[in-house]
């Protein structure tokens, strides 16, 4: 396992915007590429084959050999399938039926089940002010989405249980990175791998959906998604490390309102005060929970006693 550890305490706010504002660029970059033909499913297969190959070759460059043992593969597999090949796909599923707003809401769900799921594990103990930042980032979010969007009647709310299931599904990839962490592995090493087993478990829906990026512009999107998304990554598994997964979940916030920023910035959105109000409750349920330093409970050792924490 890989604790939380001592470092520099902007660190993990800064990883944590970092890791937020990229992926938040992310969505109009799909969304476009889905309106010049390349489908979500292949968006996200090509993404992450590209984001993987990208950052084995940081790796590799920074003399990092991405491991082969059991445990690695392992790691690589559920690690890809429970934190983006498997909630990718259940998203993909439920927008059409749901629409974006509802879908987007979901998300909220994921750091409360982190919360959770971590708390009941073991990984972290729950003090109050890392929950009322879990919560005041909650409720930030439902502030955003209800007032303003126009959620669809849907036909059939069987469709809310993958757009329920997508956040837990990140959920469980969240505590599991942190449990499961190889040991002496570094996070760029342990990004690629993600990556490249999430790529994948992603080729059958890219066989399924029998699509290519078949214009220029979609290209370039799809460049621009994969560059996001290797640096994202790397963050993420850095923020992972130093933070633990109770605080890495409130990425889901900051690409809440990363996605109100672009919209005033560049698609010419405009929102009243109700949402900034929003967006400020965001940001202050994220700066509660990183003024509450983590509070690991004691790791169990693992075989022959050995510390797995990363160096």
């Amino acid at each position: 396992m890989a604790p939380p550890v001592s470092t520099n305490r902007w660190l993990p706010l800064t990883l944590l915007c970092g890791f937020g504002l990229l992926t938040g660029l992310i969505v109009p970059l799909a969304k476009t590429a889905a309106q010049l033909g390349l489908p979500g499913p292949a968006f996200a297969f090509w993404q992450a084959l590209g984001a993987g190959l990208a950052v084995l070759a940081v790796a590799r460059a920074r003399g990092q050999a991405i491991g082969l043992a059991p445990s690695h593969l392992r790691y690589y597999l559920v690690g890809g399938l429970v934190g983006i090949a498997l909630p990718n796909c259940l998203i993909y599923l439920a927008v059409p039926h749901l629409g974006a707003g509802l879908t987007s809401l979901s998300y909220a769900f994921s750091p409360l089940f982190t919360l959770g799921l971590a708390s009941v594990t073991g990984t972290e103990r729950l003090s109050p002010r890392r929950a009322a930042g879990i919560l005041l980032g909650v409720i930030g979010t439902l502030m955003i989405v209800l007032p303003e969007g126009q959620l669809p009647r849907f036909a059939a709310p069987i469709w809310l249980v993958p757009a329920l299931a997508a956040p837990f599904s990140l959920a469980v990839g969240n505590v599991y990175r942190t449990r499961d962490w190889p040991a002496g592995a570094k996070p760029v090493s342990l990004a690629a791998g993600i990556l490249l087993g999430a790529a994948l478990e992603l080729l059958p829906a890219l066989l399924l959906a029998d699509s290519h990026p078949s214009s220029v512009q979609a290209a370039l999107l799809l460049v621009a998604a994969m560059a996001a998304t290797g640096l994202a990554y790397m963050m993420s598994l850095e923020l992972q490390r130093v933070a633990g997964p109770v605080y890495l979940s409130q990425v889901s916030f900051v690409i809440t309102a990363t996605g109100m920023m672009i919209g005033v910035t560049f698609l010419d959105e405009r929102y009243g005060p109700w949402v900034w109000a929003a967006i400020a409750a965001v940001f202050l349920g994220v700066g509660l929970t990183r003024s509450a330093s983590p509070s690991p409970r004691p790791w169990p050792a693992r075989r022959k006693g050995k510390d797995c924490s990363p160096r």
